[in-house]
């Protein structure tokens, strides 16, 4: 247990009072999960698995950092006209369970492969990572090239984005900005800071029903623990992705890139790039969740790489 679980421990002691009101209050506000929780190693993965069963390949959709299933309710009714489709709360994010482990990516990437074997979901996949989640992705094609047809990666990280050795002073700044902000909210989610101060994990608005469950999840103490070790480790999961085997040099990879004109964001897109000789860029006039500003582009790209490899 690292200094900040301790100090979180003894905060919910200590504003025992506080604890207990938040613990009722979100028991009050509890929204029951949108798919299935499929159990894995004793805990539950929360799955939402729609579209036609017979279709193949399989689409897989992976959220960014603090964001979960739900970040994908414009595109997965669309996926799911021609495709099997899957989005997931990673361990601890929406109605999934908490981990004792680090929530890297080698762990999102177990989690997954033991999701879709309950699932009885065969390969061959299209993975679809927006942000970190395009880390986890990469990851998985990685580890299991023969499960996987393509890759579609929506404005995602580059794994130079969480290596402190690549950081200039406005990197590092931001950086730690983060951390604060997440170490804070970790350390006082028991007691419901976050919610006095009406910020939650994720997004803070979602189109009707769905907002109900942005209010349940996002301000849970198990979403804070999530994105808090999610960031510690993001080095970790870095490190995984750039140690490991290089993609199918034939996989067909989509880059769909924001407007972000940070020359370092755009360096990373280009790296991204390069990962196969089949690799195509998708440049857009959006900011960074593409996926929620412009969801008919994403749709599409999605949509051309199924045809292309089906």
């Amino acid at each position: 247990m690292n200094i900040d679980s301790v100090l979180k421990a003894s905060l919910s002691i200590i504003g025992f009072p506080f604890t207990i009101t938040n613990i009722l209050i979100n028991q009050v506000k509890k929204v029951k999960e949108l798919g299935e929780l499929v159990e894995v190693d004793n805990r539950n993965i929360h799955t939402i698995f729609t579209g036609e069963e017979e279709a193949n390949p399989t689409v897989i959709l992976d959220s960014g950092l603090s964001c979960c299933s739900i970040d994908w309710h414009f595109i997965q009714p669309e996926l799911s006209k021609f495709a099997r489709v899957v989005s997931f709360d990673r361990a601890g994010y929406g109605w999934s369970s908490p981990t004792k482990g680090m929530n890297t990516s080698e762990e999102v990437v177990d989690d997954l492969t033991k999701v879709l074997e309950k699932l009885a979901l065969k390969p061959p996949y299209i993975l679809v990572g927006h942000s970190f989640g395009g880390l986890n992705m990469r990851l998985f094609a990685s580890k299991y090239p023969e499960k996987v047809a393509a890759l579609v990666l929506i404005d995602a990280v580059h794994e130079k984005r969480y290596m402190p050795n690549e950081w200039d002073a406005v990197r590092k700044k931001n950086h730690q900005k983060s951390l604060t902000l997440f170490r804070i909210g970790f350390i006082t989610s028991s007691v419901g800071l976050p919610r006095l101060l009406r910020q939650p994990v994720g997004r803070k608005y979602l189109p009707g029903h769905f907002q109900k469950a942005v209010n349940y999840i996002g301000y849970h103490p198990n979403t804070f623990e999530a994105v808090y070790k999610e960031f510690i480790h993001s080095e970790k999961s870095a490190l995984q992705v750039a140690n490991a085997k290089p993609l199918d040099k034939d996989m067909p990879i989509r880059i769909v890139s924001s407007n972000n004109n940070d020359p370092t964001w755009v360096e990373h897109q280009e790296l991204l790039c390069k990962l196969s000789n089949n690799t195509k860029q998708i440049k857009t006039d959006n900011s960074h969740s593409i996926h929620l500003e412009n969801p008919e582009i994403v749709i599409k790209t999605i949509k051309d790489v199924f045809d292309e490899v089906k």
